[in-house]
């Protein structure tokens, strides 16, 4: 551990440990003194927006607002009420189709946003998230599509309207229909798997909705993912993106608080079930570095190396997929790394075979459609010369 701890002191800026610092449960105001005039607080302004982590900042931020400009203070207070207000608007529409799935017979989850907002902080509008994602079987899809639609939402992702056949191929190669409505700045991600490929997760749809729990929002009672695949699905989810936002592992720190060592075991043994140990390990000794957290007792800590500096350096530069063409190369072996399994790997390899963004680059007629496939290879040329 201590060559992390090291690594972080050297690499991270002084804004970033000021971030860290502040986003902590509790803070140590005597270990941050010293470094405060040295803040560029523009810096550090762009550093919580990045992270989202303007609530925790403002939680604590009373204990050294003497040291800070006070259009700092300011800025990070709007931001935080714009935060709230919209949180509220999306807090609203779920409810709105939590009715009106269940009264079609819809089952479904919610997962990530509000409703992680507040099993964690106790408030709707305290994490700062950008959609609502929900969780619908795929016969069920198309259905909650309309619902949707006809609640003012339009379809961005795909942008152009499927045939059947596209719409069947598409739910082999995607995992959720992007949408947003017409008039709010909301936007909601509707899920027929919890990632892509669903062998990433291993959980299938139909079970995550069984075991699903659910929780009050002004007394419409919301499903939401169970304790277990939840503590799960976060460590997968905030390992593949290696963590380069810090509200993904301030998060998974205050679910590790917030749980029993028992539950917190069922989660990894569930993890080493579906192959998604590394993942669970990686986040627990992310968490215990960064924000403190107790590594559990009954968890061996040894881990690649590789495993740890990929998501330090993430945080503190940007996630390999935005590295230039070294880094999406890199990424390829760090997702094979995080879980090895070979469905898995299959399963990348096939959802590559064509994508809805050939479809709406080239429009070919549904007889031809199979030319989609040997075209694969120059659409992929195609784009990334001129799509760059």
């Amino acid at each position: 551990m201590k060559q992390y701890i090291k690594y972080v002191e050297d690499r991270f800026s002084n804004e970033l440990k000021l971030l860290i610092s502040l986003s902590q449960h509790e803070i140590d105001v005597d270990s941050i003194i010293g470094i405060l005039p040295e803040i560029n607080w523009d810096l550090f302004v762009q550093l919580v927006l990045k992270h989202r982590l303007v609530s925790h900042i403002l939680k604590h931020i009373h204990k050294i607002e003497n040291h800070i400009p006070d259009e700092i203070i300011n800025s990070l207070k709007e931001i935080k009420l714009n935060q709230s207000k919209t949180s509220l608007e999306y807090t609203s529409i779920l409810i709105k189709l939590n009715d009106l799935f269940q009264s079609n017979n819809i089952k479904y989850i919610s997962f990530k946003g509000p409703l992680l907002s507040l099993e964690l902080y106790d408030d709707i509008g305290f994490r700062n998230f950008r959609d609502l994602d929900i969780l619908v079987e795929k016969e069920n899809i198309e259905e909650a599509r309309k619902i949707m639609e006809d609640l003012n939402f339009k379809n961005i992702y795909p942008r152009i309207p499927l045939s059947n056949q596209q719409i069947k191929v598409n739910y082999s190669i995607s995992h959720h229909y992007h949408f947003t409505h017409n008039k709010k700045p909301i936007e909601i991600e509707l899920h027929w798997n919890i990632t892509n490929p669903q062998s990433f997760f291993g959980v299938i749809t139909r079970d995550i909705l069984s075991h699903s729990k659910s929780i009050d929002i002004s007394n419409h009672d919301v499903p939401y993912i169970s304790t277990t695949e939840n503590l799960v699905y976060q460590a997968a989810h905030g390992s593949i993106h290696q963590w380069y936002r810090l509200f993904w592992l301030k998060d998974f720190s205050e679910l590790l608080l917030k749980y029993s060592n028992d539950e917190i075991k069922n989660a990894w043994e569930l993890s080493k079930k579906l192959k998604l140990e590394k993942c669970f390990l990686q986040a627990c000794i992310l968490s215990h570095l960064i924000y403190k957290i107790d590594l559990p007792d009954f968890l061996n800590s040894n881990i690649n190396k590789n495993l740890i500096i990929i998501p330090l350096k993430s945080i503190y530069i940007n996630d390999l997929s935005q590295q230039g063409l070294k880094g999406k190369i890199k990424f390829v072996f760090y997702r094979l790394q995080m879980k090895p399994d070979f469905k898995y790997y299959f399963e990348l390899i096939y959802r590559l075979r064509t994508h809805l963004s050939d479809w709406e680059l080239l429009k070919l007629p549904k007889y031809l459609f199979f030319l989609y496939y040997p075209l694969r290879p120059f659409l992929l040329i195609f784009k990334f010369l001129f799509r760059e």
